[in-house]
């Protein structure tokens, strides 16, 4: 491997150009610009080269091969080889989705894989940014309109030249003292000044403006792709308004039609810079992946994991706390139900799949209810969880003909296969529709009457969950407990002839599960509760006729693990664990 310089470069170039990777570290000029602070490294083979930066304070790490497409297998082959022999960690960044894609596919389970969300590149409409037309550039607008009559007849805008260094080199050492020290602002001078020593070798262009004879902003760019245009470096006087909006307008005029996007890098995680570059209104981000050469494996936990598994649960279920959390895992938690994504020493994923009994067109249906799905942030978007379903799912098919989940994004799974087979009704109470009625909520009662009445409510519906004694006293009790919720009885002359399950609110009350025995049962409750002072919110199924205004919404998804069509898409269920 050589290190990269302008010499040499032009042997890098049009390997570069066979990829078309069009994201900003895959552009010869970004490579030369940190080429102090961040040396590139380089091989040429007959089809394709290898690259590796050498990073402060770390191993240095891959770039993508430059190659054609076909030659990516045989490229990422002689990395890992060189990697052995050079002792360098057998990493690859800076990957786009597209490339990401392609290493899972061709190396499954090989790589681990995490998203790189501050490395992110902003994409702009050239045209917008250029002619600041339109509601969104507004702001930008009326900024560029209040410069140009701030300034009127006292700026000029040039094409960037040789003449233009020494104003340049001025420009900077002003700019630099309004900037507190940091050892970034020194590596960036010294990127520009060898950016400008070397204009004329690199295919760099660029633009100046004047006002008062005096240099007070300029730009460096570079072509990213035959559509793209990169700005390496965009200085303006911060003091008058509009100016940095200036130079960007009147540079993107002199372009040829054929550029269609502005690459505006990344932020680098930096709040100020990512607001900045957010309020220009970019078009899209360019995703960016980190990767090593990481074994994946997808295990049934053990009881290793259990660490693991509760604070992976803490930081996705933002509703949870440490004291519910140590409830659930007391409770609720089965270890030989819970699956698990993880490399070495790093967690990755999890899902349960928590087994129960559906009554389903008529038949017992042993199923799998998907809960606890979380994934480690850092690898959100890596396709981990993909796996670890899909994993799930075949072995579920092997005992099992359905499966179901709830998400707070329906869309994710309908991929999956899984359909909103299950409706509920949330309904704000009308009071004034309930005048009259008899009987009253009790707060005790026994998991025997609780079972009975559940049996006769579900008798008409279908795809209900299967419920016992042991449902009761080991889930539904102690999760009522665990959320602070009220469990009543609705008597009707000493009779039970319904209950609910309540959330307390201070004004409004939440009824969770809402059974009765038939329609005058339901509308004596109906009225018991119309009698409360605070908004009555009841949840309950589509058949149910409660007068109130009425919201539907999916409850529960399903799949079907052998292709099988779900014919009935209004099914009744109100479970969570």
């Amino acid at each position: 491997m050589e290190r990269l310089t302008i010499e040499n470069y032009k042997q890098l170039e049009p390997y570069i150009k066979d990829a078309d990777y069009n994201e900003y570290n895959s552009n010869i000029v970004t490579m030369l610009m940190w080429q102090g602070s961040y040396p590139v490294y380089f091989s040429c083979y007959e089809h394709f080269a290898l690259v590796y930066n050498k990073m402060p304070h770390r191993e240095p790490v891959w770039l993508m091969p430059y190659c054609k497409k076909e030659y990516r297998k045989e490229a990422v082959d002689k990395k890992k080889e060189l990697s052995e022999q050079e002792h360098i960690s057998f990493e690859i960044h800076s990957m786009i989705k597209e490339f990401k894609d392609w290493l899972q596919e061709t190396y499954p389970n090989e790589f681990l894989i995490w998203d790189c969300y501050n490395a992110r590149d902003y994409i702009y409409d050239r045209k917008q940014q250029e002619t600041l037309a339109g509601k969104k550039m507004q702001k930008r607008r009326n900024h560029f309109h209040a410069f140009e009559k701030e300034y009127e007849g006292r700026y000029h805008y040039k094409t960037l030249d040789k003449e233009d260094i020494p104003h340049i080199y001025e420009f900077l050492a002003y700019w630099k003292k309004q900037k507190e020290a940091m050892d970034s602002i020194d590596v960036e001078e010294e990127g520009i000044h060898f950016l400008l020593e070397h204009m004329e070798e690199l295919p760099i262009m660029g633009g100046c403006i004047y006002i008062d004879g005096k240099l007070e902003a300029f730009n460096i760019t570079s072509l990213v792709s035959h559509d793209t245009i990169q700005i390496h470096v965009e200085k303006a006087n911060k003091q008058i308004r509009g100016l940095y909006i200036a130079i960007l307008k009147l540079f993107l005029e002199t372009l040829d039609d054929a550029v269609l996007y502005v690459n505006r890098e990344d932020d680098m995680g930096l709040p100020e810079l990512r607001k900045a570059k957010t309020d220009m209104q970019p078009i899209s981000k360019t995703r960016k992946f980190g990767s090593c050469y990481q074994k994946i494996i997808i295990r049934k936990a053990v009881p290793e994991d259990i660490s693991a598994i509760k604070n992976l649960w803490l930081s996705n279920f933002e509703d949870e706390t440490s004291t519910s959390t140590d409830y659930y895992f007391e409770h609720f938690y089965h270890m030989e139900d819970c699956y698990v994504c993880v490399s070495e020493d790093e967690f990755i994923s999890m899902l349960q799949l928590r087994p129960l009994s559906l009554m389903l067109n008529g038949k017992k249906e042993d199923v799998s209810f998907v809960v606890g799905v979380a994934t480690n942030k850092e690898y959100e978007g890596c396709a981990y969880m993909k796996q670890l379903l899909q994993y799930a799912m075949a072995q579920a098919s092997k005992t099992q003909n359905y499966m179901i989940l709830q998400a707070y994004n329906w869309d994710i799974y309908r991929s999956f296969g899984f359909e909103e087979c299950y409706k509920f009704a949330k309904i704000k109470l009308s009071k004034d529709a309930y005048s009259q009625g008899e009987g009253a909520f009790v707060s005790t009662y026994d998991i025997k009457t609780l079972l009975s009445l559940y049996e006769i409510y579900v008798q008409d519906k279908n795809g209900y969950r299967i419920r016992d004694l042991a449902y009761y006293e080991n889930l539904f009790l102690p999760n009522a407990h665990l959320w602070h919720q009220d469990i009543q009885v609705f008597e009707v002359q000493g009779k039970a002839v319904g209950y609910i399950v309540k959330e307390e609110h201070a004004d409004e009350t939440d009824i969770l599960e809402f059974i009765y025995e038939d329609t005058n049962a339901c509308n004596n409750m109906l009225y018991a509760l119309s009698q409360s002072d605070k908004k009555i919110i009841i949840h309950t199924d589509l058949q149910t006729e409660i007068t109130g205004r009425k919201k539907e919404a999916t409850c529960m998804m399903m799949a079907s693990l052998h292709g099988a069509s779900l014919h009935d898409s209004n099914l009744y269920i109100n479970e969570t664990l």
